[in-house]
């Protein structure tokens, strides 16, 4: 089952867009790939988000004994088994830092749990642990060396309400597995795409916010999809009531995710009016190449990157996505152009038109002037073009990097995903652009083309 895992996520970033690599880094999936002693040792880990959610206040740091919780995991499998050569593992004696709070405020669901059990105080007292684990899902020792709790901090955290055998003289203890991220704000893992310069919502605003999202966990996809539909109004009226916070991240990014997503899952069954087969001719003062692709028939990866300079106060007023990334199959002529999506990865050079094309919205197919862009693999192109396509390859982040080198990979040049920013002019069906931009002091030009309408049923 690893196996299988590893390649389909192996295959999936050297195929998908950069960001969709992103999105597979922050993903509860997480593989590596380790050598203790002469032991080559794979591991896999799915594990679910907790439950419960507190706005707190540390009284005095401490050391518990470590707490088991109910919850387990997803999926784990290691190579390793415990033992002397596996000394970095937690066990049930384990003394785990700690820390005696004051639970100011709790989600519904906890306190229900908590009142049930004889504590009904409304700022009761409790302990909440660290309990990091690592890429099987085991729980690990506490080898930072940032505190988990600092005295007097207030903070926003996520994890499992502990058994109540294993509180602590009755009190409730609270199992903070993504160490890294809580006790917030003072741990920014909860935000770690954001600039180290950006202004961070306090405490109570993320307590607040996901508060109003927080929901059972569906157990069907028709019940997920009511759900997004039902966080987006709460979403939007939470945004309105508090408009400061509204612009401050992690928040932000928040509430834009739950008011998009019902809005994408419409827009991305919409059949594209940008759908179909395109020429593309390239020319770098004289030395020329040619890429024919057909897209899909629907949009299927949002656009990311247009809407960033977007208030939470203009998305409010147009509550659409800001665009989408249409998947194109690449072809060596016109006549060889497919017709069907074909199965497994590396069997074609895949293109991607991305564009600010917003289906979902009031007038939206009189719009005929469009930015986007086009991004492809380099080998989809003569090698030739590639040394000045390679100025539009975007540099890859510290997270992609890093995931790279746990799985001991590398991309190849030919696999490295150039973006040419285009504008797109429609006429009817007629579809064109013609790009020209300057790389280390050399003229490039871009003339896209639609040639016809036929596209590909996209196959997910």
């Amino acid at each position: 089952m690893h196996a299988k895992m590893l390649v389909l996520a192996l295959s999936l970033v050297l195929l998908r867009p950069s960001a969709w690599m992103a999105d597979l880094l922050s993903s509860t999936y997480t593989t590596r790939a380790f050598s203790p002693g002469a032991t080559r040792t794979s591991w896999l880990c799915t594990r679910l988000p907790g439950t419960a959610i507190a706005l707190l206040r540390v009284e005095r740091d401490t050391l518990l004994p470590l707490s088991r919780t109910t919850v387990g995991e997803m999926m784990s499998s290691s190579g390793v088994r415990p033992g002397p050569h596996d000394s970095l593992l937690a066990t049930p004696t384990t003394l785990m830092p700690a820390a005696r709070v004051r639970l100011m405020k709790v989600d519904s669901a906890t306190r229900a749990v908590l009142m049930s059990h004889g504590v009904t105080d409304d700022q009761p007292f409790a302990y909440v642990q660290s309990a990091p684990y690592r890429a099987d899902c085991r729980t690990v020792r506490w080898t930072d060396t940032v505190p988990f709790a600092v005295q007097g901090e207030v903070g926003y955290v996520r994890g499992h309400l502990s058994p109540p055998e294993n509180w602590v003289d009755g009190k409730p203890v609270f199992v903070i597995p993504d160490a890294w991220k809580y006790p917030y704000p003072r741990r920014r893992g909860v935000d770690f795409l954001v600039s180290a310069k950006a202004a961070l919502a306090p405490a109570e605003a993320m307590f607040s916010l996901n508060a109003v999202l927080e929901m059972p966990r569906p157990q069907s996809l028709a019940v997920r999809l009511e759900q997004d539909s039902i966080k987006r109004g709460l979403a939007m009226a939470w945004a309105r009531d508090n408009p400061s916070a509204a612009e401050m991240e992690p928040v932000r990014t928040l509430v834009r995710r739950a008011v998009l997503g019902p809005d994408w899952q419409t827009a991305s069954r919409m059949p594209s009016r940008l759908r179909g087969s395109y020429r593309m001719d390239i020319d770098v003062e004289g030395t020329r190449g040619t890429m024919f692709f057909r897209t899909h028939d629907r949009p299927g990866y949002e656009w990311v990157g247009l809407d960033s300079a977007q208030t939470t106060a203009a998305l409010l007023a147009s509550p659409h996505v800001f665009g989408y990334r249409l998947a194109g199959l690449t072809a060596a002529s016109r006549d060889s152009l497919m017709t069907v999506d074909p199965t497994g990865f590396h069997r074609a050079k895949l293109v991607w038109l991305g564009t600010n094309d917003r289906p979902t919205t009031a007038g939206n197919d009189a719009s005929s002037l469009l930015s986007g862009f086009l991004e492809f693999q380099l080998a989809a192109l003569p090698e030739t073009l590639w040394n000045d396509l390679e100025a539009f390859v975007p540099p890859t982040s510290g997270k992609d990097s890093a995931m790279m080198a746990q799985l001991n990979r590398s991309i190849a040049r030919g696999d490295k995903q150039a973006r040419l920013p285009l504008t797109l002019m429609l006429n009817g069906p007629a579809l064109r652009a013609d790009t020209m931009h300057m790389a280390k002091g050399r003229r490039i030009r871009i003339v896209l083309e639609r040639i016809d309408t036929v596209s590909v049923r996209r196959p997910f």
